[in-house]
């Protein structure tokens, strides 16, 4: 697969001269599906992009008119649900969602179509799954109901309504229903709002003028949005130079592991840097504490000197060392006792 990488400074240098201190951008010049799309941008780098502001859209709009051939790139809006909460990765022949038909139901051949979720009644497939355990169960309920009253059944009564996440999985659920007519699977298109795989908490959007409705965004070089089920684009990414540790260590010992394994603690050098890392941590529902470069006396260990800008929460003892957590809603800089044990921010190589 051939890989073209476009980087940029998320904050406003040129496309060309520059990368992002925390954050890049890349193109995977080639034609993918989206599930493709979002394998090989996690592959690769972090994920599939998350747009957080105008600014960042009209920079990837820029990158896809900067090469030749397709353009549109896949990003990470999803606009589709399973039941259970899992994003949509995959989808079998539905085209698109129209009106009020918004919830998914499959039939024999194993095709996908839409239905209206609370005035449709149909059979459905529930599943069970152990705790720990990647194998499900199939359970094909021969009962006449609403997605809505379904989906409360399966929950009742067993795990949830099904996910289906490729090929195999759906020729499984075909298969449980051992010839039944077309039934209810977890599948929900959301009017109203889009989430993103990497789970990244961006509220911008833009207005998608089309009667049609589909799972999937695509971004044009004229900067704009549509959404598909079934095109091949080439896929816009992302890598985050922020490593969020799953351990909690004290801080010598962070200082060891991010200089061990990455290129060190993370340091915090300008209101830029600030904004990515909250970003990151909002990203994986970290509240911190969370270890950080500052040492006793509050420098960073890397030489750097603390600049005029800083975002500490109140005073802060000097013989801490450096963290950041959120409080009312806001991530501030702290000083905390050194010895405590508490996740880590390195920065990747």
């Amino acid at each position: 697969m051939a890989l073209l990488s476009v980087l940029f400074l998320l904050w406003g240098v040129s496309l060309l001269n520059a990368t992002g201190r925390l954050r890049s951008f890349h193109l995977i010049d080639t034609t993918m599906t989206i599930n493709e799309a979002l394998n090989a941008c996690r592959r690769h780098y972090t994920d599939l992009v998350t747009i957080y502001d105008e600014k960042e859209n009209n920079d990837l709009a820029d990158i896809l008119k900067s090469v030749s051939g397709e353009s549109n790139g896949w990003i990470g809006a999803s606009s589709c649900k399973w039941s259970n909460g899992d994003s949509v990765t995959f989808i079998k022949s539905i085209s698109r969602f129209t009106g009020e038909k918004d919830c998914g139901a499959i039939n024999t051949g194993g095709g996908w179509e839409p239905f209206n979720c609370s005035s449709t009644k149909k059979h459905f497939m529930c599943y069970d799954q152990d705790p720990g355990q990647q194998s499900y169960n199939y359970r094909l309920i021969r009962e006449n109901k609403t997605w809505i009253e379904a989906q409360q059944f399966c929950r009742e009564n067993h795990t949830d309504l099904v996910s289906i996440r490729n090929e195999t999985e759906n020729k499984q659920v075909t298969d449980a229903a051992n010839g039944s007519n077309s039934f209810w699977i977890g599948l929900r298109y959301n009017h109203y709002s889009s989430d993103w795989f990497d789970g990244g908490r961006s509220d911008y959007t833009l207005n998608i003028s089309s009667p049609f409705k589909a799972c999937f965004t695509f971004l044009s070089k004229s900067g704009s949005w549509s959404k598909s089920n079934v095109n091949s684009y080439p896929a816009l990414c992302y890598k985050s130079f922020i490593h969020v540790s799953e351990k909690e260590r004290s801080w010598e010992e962070a200082l060891d592991y991010c200089d061990s394994n990455y290129s060190g603690l993370l340091t915090i050098q300008s209101e830029k840097d600030q904004i990515e890392t909250e970003r990151e941590l909002k990203r994986r529902n970290i509240s911190g504490p969370v270890w950080v470069r500052l040492s006793p006396h509050w420098i960073w260990t890397n030489g750097l000197q603390v600049g005029n800008w800083t975002n500490w929460k109140g005073e802060s003892q000097p013989e801490h060392c450096g963290a950041i957590e959120e409080a009312d809603g806001q991530y501030r800089w702290c000083g905390k006792d050194c010895r405590f044990k508490y996740r880590v921010l390195c920065e990747r190589k």
